[in-house]
Formats: structure tokens, C-alpha cells, sequence
């Protein structure tokens, strides 16, 4: 049996926008450190993502020390988002189903996303004081809570699943489209969605259940242009049911570091919950 390890990193640190990919990732109760942890919303305080706005693809980042920087790639300016900002009021946010509150941004964010967005929204961040509850059938005895991810704290997919679209499609698919946090070499495709628990050095995860997909994926994360074949393409290999599946979404259990390279061991199997 071939060994399963960790092929690639990658954090989400604003919803919707660029990815950063990383060597190594502590592992908290939200998922990924500095995994979406902020997030856009309207003037109504609702969630702004690229399944509605996909120009937010425009918005492309780069890691610094302490934080990192976010680059308009139309307009060329960019400004510097550090661990340490000010945090203001607390606002009313709803992100899908879930109501909650969440600190806004200091230091003009909201007023330079506006700016160029040309339209009212604020930055804001999710918070120890008002966590995002999961689901209690989801939860473990450690989590109970998500980050601003559309809805469990850590997203796997696989080298050997998008190899399996990409011969279905016979064309590249970029893996970021799916918006996967870790990426796993050495399984076979779809394996993915039949792991119950799985444990890479000391971090223990719950496989809660396989991640239905939507027009997001259609969405190129470098351009923001659509291509409504890649969701065609999928839903022939992947449609259970009315939904189309590809990864598997996992809830800590047991926290620590992840760096590439880690070995990956099945502790436990199921049937995937299609």
C-alpha cells in the first residue's frame, strides 16, 4: 500500500480570496491557523463570496512576517493586513444559515475594499467572543466550533481525485478551484471520502462528512473567469443523489502541527455519507 502524505498547504486567511500555500500549519479548534479568519460582508452584514462576485478573484495574496499582504491585481495597490491590527465594533455577520458577531477591521479596510469594490462592505474578524458553532452531530469532544469556512474547519482532497477529473476532462484543472486546505498524495481517488479518522503526528481528525459542491468551482481563481465545464465534468464521475461531491471535510480532534511531507494514517474507515 502506497504511504499517504501531506502534498501541499494551503490557508484561505479572507473568504473568497487568494490562497496562501504554506510549509507547515499548526492545527487549532477553527482549523488551520489563519484559515478564514476574516471575511467580506455587505452593508447588511451578510457574507460576500466569488460564487456571487467572482471578480473578488482580483484580490491575490502574499505572506509576510506577522501577516500578510493583500494585491489588487487590477489596480496594482496593495496594503498589509497584520496579526496584530485593531479590531472596532462588533457587528451582526451571517454567514449561510449561521448569525453571529464579529469584530470589524480598523486601519481603513473596509474603506479601501470599498473603495475598490465600489460598493459599502466591511473586513471583519471571527472571534473567541462569539464562535460559529458546528452542528452538535459534527462536533468532537475537543470542537464544537468552525472558522468562516462555508462549514467544517479543514478541507482534504487528493492528488489521485483531481487526477480522476482531470482524465475525465482531458485537460489540467487548477487544484485551488476546490479551495482545498490539505492535499494528499499517495491514495487512491476518492479514497478520501471513506476516512472516519485519520492521524498525522500528534493531530487527530474526524472525517465528518464527504463536501457537496457547488458553482464555486466554476470559478477560475486566477482570472475570475467562468468555465461551467469543470462542475459538467464532475458531476458525471461524482453526482450522488441531487449533489456533487469531491473532498472530504474534517473536525480536530486532537490539535498540533502539520508540515508537507507528513505521513498520513487511516485509523478508522466508513462508508462515504453521500
Amino acid at each position: 500500500m502506497a504511504t499517504l502524505e501531506i502534498a501541499h498547504l494551503y490557508i484561505y486567511p479572507i473568504k473568497s480570496l487568494g490562497a496562501l500555500a504554506l510549509q507547515e500549519a499548526q492545527v487549532e479548534k477553527q482549523g488551520l491557523a489563519g484559515d478564514r479568519r476574516y471575511m467580506l460582508v455587505d452593508s447588511n452584514g451578510k457574507f460576500i463570496t466569488q460564487r456571487t462576485k467572482p471578480e473578488l478573484t482580483r484580490f491575490q495574496l502574499k505572506a509576510k512576517e506577522a501577516g500578510f499582504v493583500v494585491l489588487d491585481t487590477i489596480t496594482g495597490h496593495e496594503k498589509s493586513l497584520m496579526n496584530n491590527v485593531a479590531l472596532g465594533e462588533l457587528i451582526s455577520v451571517q454567514i449561510w444559515d449561521d448569525h453571529l458577531m464579529a469584530r470589524k477591521v480598523e486601519d481603513g479596510w473596509s474603506a479601501w475594499f470599498s473603495e475598490l469594490l465600489q460598493e459599502i462592505v466591511f473586513l471583519v474578524r471571527l472571534t473567541e467572543e462569539s464562535p460559529r458553532i458546528i452542528p452538535e452531530k459534527f462536533q468532537t469532544t475537543l470542537v464544537k466550533e468552525s472558522s468562516f469556512a462555508d462549514a467544517l474547519p479543514v478541507l482534504f482532497c487528493s492528488e489521485a481525485s483531481y487526477e480522476a477529473l482531470e482524465n475525465h476532462m482531458g485537460k489540467e484543472v487548477d487544484r485551488l478551484r476546490f479551495r482545498p486546505n490539505i492535499i494528499v498524495k499517495g491514495s487512491k481517488a476518492f479514497e478520501e471520502d471513506t476516512w472516519k479518522q485519520i492521524s498525522l503526528g500528534s493531530v487527530l481528525l474526524s472525517g465528518a462528512k464527504p463536501c457537496a459542491r457547488c458553482q464555486l468551482i466554476t470559478v477560475n481563481p486566477q482570472t475570475g473567469q467562468i468555465s461551467k465545464e469543470v462542475m459538467a465534468k464532475l458531476a458525471e464521475l461524482r453526482t450522488f443523489g441531487n449533489k456533487v461531491y469531491f473532498g472530504q471535510q474534517f473536525v480536530p480532534e486532537h490539535l498540533g502541527k502539520l508540515r508537507l511531507g507528513d505521513q498520513i494514517t487511516v485509523q478508522v474507515r466508513q462508508y462515504a455519507k453521500y
